[in-house]
């Protein structure tokens, strides 16, 4: 199995299909499980099969250590799920609860993301990808401050003299 990477942008059709990009396809094959979990930023992940399981066991045990009472867990983690198949014209139908709760209702980006892949709506996906930007604006400019404070301490003659051993 390979990885899922890049974005791809299709439309939505008038009968919930949305073509499938051909990399994506071609790694996940004929049918894989779509799930979408409730929440502002709600999209589609899509799932291969046989992981799955493996990623449903993973955030019911996350939620339960939060304080998600075991049966609440599993229902997010779970519902809104289900086996898609792509059809001669490398197009999915996505069942409308699914693309309610994702939000989705004409424009979409797919999203590789490694051991699986994301459909979320056009808009939405800006706005998120925004605020990771400008979470990645704050780590940088964290960063910058800790390297200006190192040089500052460094170029003040803080540095710990290095004593010859004899060695060399």
């Amino acid at each position: 199995m390979g990885s899922f990477v890049g974005t791809y942008e299709y439309n939505l059709d008038s009968k919930n299909r949305l073509l499938v990009p051909v990399p994506f396809k071609e790694l996940i094959g004929n049918s894989f499980i779509v799930r979408a979990k409730p929440g502002k930023f709600s999209h589609i992940d899509c799932f291969y099969p046989d992981r799955f399981e493996e990623a449903v066991q993973k955030e019911i045990e996350e939620y339960i250590t939060r304080g998600i009472a075991p049966d609440m867990a599993a229902a997010m983690a779970r519902t809104c799920s289900t086996l898609v198949t792509v059809d001669a014209h490398g197009r999915i139908t996505v069942p409308s609860k699914i693309l309610e709760r994702a939000h989705i209702s004409k424009e979409s980006v797919f999203q590789g993301m490694g051991d699986k892949f994301e459909i979320w709506d056009t808009e939405l996906y800006k706005v998120y990808n925004d605020m990771l930007d400008e979470e990645a604006d704050k780590l940088f400019a964290a960063q910058m401050a800790e390297n200006e404070k190192r040089y500052e301490f460094m170029s003040a003659g803080y540095m710990i003299p290095v004593q010859n051993n004899g060695i060399g």
